[in-house]
């Protein structure tokens, strides 16, 4: 496998280096400390691993499903010191396929946080970090090696307090995305945000913001062409806010209008609502629900760094049996249209949709409160405008967690 780009390297590794010098220290000081370490393994089967349509297997005589193993470590600290409050972790992860064990990938992320304040007027936070994650094989099922998707991010932000409810504030985060494989590296990406922000927030701690952010976006690795681009310019007014809106139910997230533009070809332009609103009811102290509906574009947590806009509603309804045993389930409807630029999923196809839905269900064990026990089962199904991009998929897996 090739090395994954490496965009800001010193930067990263400094913060990371800082992360682990930060949980060291952590790890000698008193109990009062919010310090712990996992470990977890996990054991899933999915009977589609490439994610194709009946009838097909991978590579024209490939087994459709496979096993795999998971075995993650993760540590984590988060303290406050007077008016300071310092977090950071480390995760670690590797994976294992039992018969496409070409597939097999280990990840490492982390991530440094430092919300200040000086006094009472100015509030802040500076933080870095790294995600690294596996890309599926719902666009790309050609790949014989797993395709790892960096993303990075160094950001500062800080707020005067001119009034105890009121602030102005000022931001800036600098975001890269890369991928190990060529074939995907087409679509690494860099972005550069700047933000403003009017923040009120009551004695009753809801908060509501009014943001305005202007990103400039470039895929250095893309030369324009008929199809596609190599940057864009993007800004976004929201209303952001998290709010309480009766003992039993809480609203956040974020409402606004977002305008992106190209540099060479005027008809991936785009202008229009986009938002993520997430509400959760918990009705008595054993049962919630959490539901989020969104509309974004080239939403982050679909690993699709393109133009993509995706809509999405989902329902995850929780329910405490016991102290020990736990039900969680989630319902996800999700459409995304590739009307903006196609990239690497299809370069011959100008406009295309596909409409997804995810519904899991799993059930949680406690025997002790260092150890979690976990066993669900899930089903995927896509239907899409190309015929061989329809799927249906079932997995489950057995997984166990132990903290200290």
């Amino acid at each position: 496998m090739q090395n994954i780009a490496r965009t800001r390297p010193s930067l990263v590794r400094l913060a990371l280096a800082g992360a682990s010098l930060v949980l060291a220290s952590a790890a000698l000081a008193d109990s009062a400390d919010a310090f712990n370490i996992s470990i977890s393994q996990a054991l899933q089967h999915d009977d589609n691993l490439y994610r194709l349509a009946d009838g097909m297997q991978p590579f024209g005589t490939g087994p459709r499903g496979d096993t795999i193993s998971i075995t993650s470590l993760s540590a984590n600290f988060d303290r406050r010191y007077s008016l300071q409050t310092l977090s950071a972790s480390v995760d670690l992860a590797r994976v294992g396929f039992d018969t496409w064990d070409s597939l097999d990938y280990s990840t490492r992320g982390g991530r440094v946080r430092w919300d200040w304040a000086v006094g009472k007027r100015w509030t802040g936070l500076l933080s870095v970090r790294q995600d690294e994650t596996a890309r599926g094989f719902e666009d790309v099922s050609t790949r014989r090696e797993s395709s790892i998707n960096r993303q990075r991010a160094v950001a500062a932000e800080a707020n005067y307090w001119w009034h105890p409810d009121w602030a102005g504030g000022l931001g800036f985060e600098d975001f890269s995305s890369t991928y190990s494989d060529a074939a995907s590296q087409t679509s690494d990406y860099e972005a550069r945000i700047g933000k403003v922000k009017l923040t009120y927030r009551p004695r009753s701690g809801n908060t509501l913001a009014l943001v305005g952010r202007l990103t400039d976006g470039d895929f250095p690795r893309r030369q324009p062409g008929i199809l596609s681009d190599d940057g864009y310019r993007q800004t976004d007014w929201r209303v952001e806010g998290a709010w309480q809106l009766t003992g039993h139910s809480q609203l956040n997230g974020y409402l606004g209008f977002t305008r992106r533009r190209h540099p060479n070809l005027s008809f991936r332009d785009y202008a229009g609502i986009t938002g993520r609103l997430t509400h959760v009811w918990s009705p008595t102290g054993k049962l919630g629900v959490t539901t989020v509906l969104r509309r974004e574009i080239g939403a982050r947590d679909d690993l699709i760094d393109n133009f993509v806009v995706t809509r999405a509603l989902s329902v995850a309804p929780v329910w405490s049996l016991s102290a020990r045993v736990t039900l969680q389930g989630r319902v996800e409807w999700r459409e995304r249209d590739f009307r903006g630029d196609p990239g690497i999923v299809n370069a011959a196809l100008v406009s295309q949709n596909d409409r997804t839905r995810f519904t899991s269900l799993a059930a949680f064990y406690t025997p002790i409160e260092a150890l979690q026990l976990s066993l669900s089962y899930t089903l995927q199904s896509r239907d899409s405008d190309l015929p061989s991009g329809d799927y249906a998929a079932r997995g489950a897996a057995l997984s166990a967690q132990y903290t200290f």
